[in-house]
């Protein structure tokens, strides 16, 4: 399957997840006030943190799926065995935090502890279903649990009004539980893994030792995408924090196609050759380059309408936050196809932590600087300084480590454009998408 193909499969069973979230974003930023808004939106961002952290397993379980052969359900089985140890690690930390503390602090804690085992399990199987190019039920492992929150939230909050930040938090919290419930159903074949073996130690201690790396470095890029967010609270305003906090969620909106690329190659830049792995990497930079422009420019023009019309005119001030968010993410969406390259075709997850540490970085300091002085927007012109710092020194990074050339990352050739009514005119000749021989066996 060419990368066309495969983004467009990802893309397609990805949306579905995307579209309940933002619709959930709307719907959260419509029922709730401006300041409530902005500390459930703050506070998803945390926890969303923590979880980054525990889910360390799911770059190291794709890691061996793909690069070293191991069997998916071995993998699985030994992740999902090491996630809920991490996971019930994390309940006894955050329930010690909260016998000494009180009020909001004791609240928080307990929140975040509920929240965590569930995205940590969600997570490392998803990676093991990356790693054997199972799209479809990796998108539902990810973001399967935007349609429960959108269920939840839409009872909870506004048919029976139970219209605050933490009722709203809540109804999110439990989505996950049924999100990780629906995944563990799905992937029932391979739990019967220990019945015939024994927790495998040297697996377990290859994805902790590499899981420790990736997931340090996908902590410190969730941080580095959401700590803008996180100091517009703290250096701005509650108000400030809900209007940039649409603006965030329309930019992120470009990811899911950057996204839907790096997932649809990621087994293939683990299983080839290095050379085969560059030509691969540089063919999705390509196409990422080319979708994300023709998406992000509309989105700056029109981007008072957008938001207005998304979340109420009272969010039209946002405007200029999202033009700026929408340049950052088009200069830094190649990143995690050129982070693929780093992790699972070299084995070298430390690069891309060392990049993510240092965006992370940039990032801080800029809005330190920044926010005080011209308030929210502020955190966009910060992101937008540390993605550019960052997406050159990435690229400057591959080049030298790959066989690939500038041209071939940046300039866009004719059997790219031909990718596109290629794969319209297989998509016509057949009912839909389907599922991929991954899909179905896995």
């Amino acid at each position: 399957m060419d990368i066309a193909a495969g983004s467009f499969l990802s893309l397609v069973y990805r949306v579905g997840g995307i579209v309940s979230l933002a619709a959930l974003t709307i719907l959260t930023a419509r029922v709730l006030s401006e300041a409530e808004f902005g500390i459930y939106a703050s506070a998803i961002v945390a926890i969303g943190a923590a979880g980054t952290i525990a889910a360390s397993f799911s770059g190291s379980a794709g890691y061996y799926v793909s690069n070293k052969q191991r069997p998916a359900a071995e993998v699985a089985s030994n992740a999902a065995l090491l996630s809920l140890g991490i996971g019930a690690a994390f309940v006894l930390v955050a329930a010690a935090v909260a016998v000494g503390a009180s009020g909001n602090t004791r609240e928080a804690a307990l929140l975040a502890a509920l929240a965590i085992p569930p995205i940590v399990v969600r997570t490392a199987i998803g990676g093991v279903y990356v790693g054997v190019n199972a799209l479809l039920r990796y998108a539902f492992s990810l973001h399967g649990y935007g349609l429960f929150a959108l269920a939840l939230t839409v009872v909870w909050v506004v048919l029976l009004d139970h219209r605050t930040a933490v009722d709203a938090l809540g109804a999110w919290i439990a989505a996950q539980y049924l999100a990780v419930g629906a995944v563990a159903v799905v992937s029932w074949r391979w739990w019967g893994w220990f019945a015939h073996h024994a927790p495998d130690r040297r697996l377990a201690w290859g994805l902790v030792t590499f899981g420790a790396l990736t997931g340090l470095a996908g902590f410190i890029s969730y941080f580095n995408y959401r700590v803008d967010q996180l100091l517009v609270i703290a250096l701005d305003s509650q108000e400030g924090a809900g209007l940039y906090a649409t603006a965030v969620r329309v930019a992120e909106g470009l990811w899911l196609f950057s996204t839907a690329i790096a997932v649809a190659s990621y087994a293939a830049v683990g299983a080839t050759t290095r050379s085969e792995s560059s030509r691969i990497t540089a063919e999705g930079v390509r196409h990422t380059i080319l979708i994300v422009t023709v998406l992000a420019l509309p989105i700056a023009l029109l981007a008072p309408w957008i938001l207005g019309l998304l979340f109420g005119a009272e969010y039209e001030e946002a405007g200029w936050a999202l033009r700026l968010l929408a340049a950052a993410t088009l200069i830094y969406a190649p990143q995690s196809i050129l982070s693929n390259y780093y992790t699972v075709q070299l084995g070298k997850p430390w690069i891309s932590l060392a990049l993510a540490g240092s965006s992370l970085a940039v990032s801080i300091v800029a809005s330190l600087l920044i926010i005080p002085r011209v308030g929210f927007i502020g955190g966009a012109w910060a992101t937008l300084i540390s993605y550019s710092v960052t997406a050159v020194a990435s690229t400057v990074l591959f080049l030298r480590l790959s066989e690939a050339t500038p041209r071939e990352l940046f300039v866009v050739r004719r059997m790219d454009l031909e990718a596109y009514p290629r794969l319209a005119r297989r998509l016509a000749t057949r009912r839909g998408p389907g599922a991929t021989t991954s899909d179905q066996s896995a």
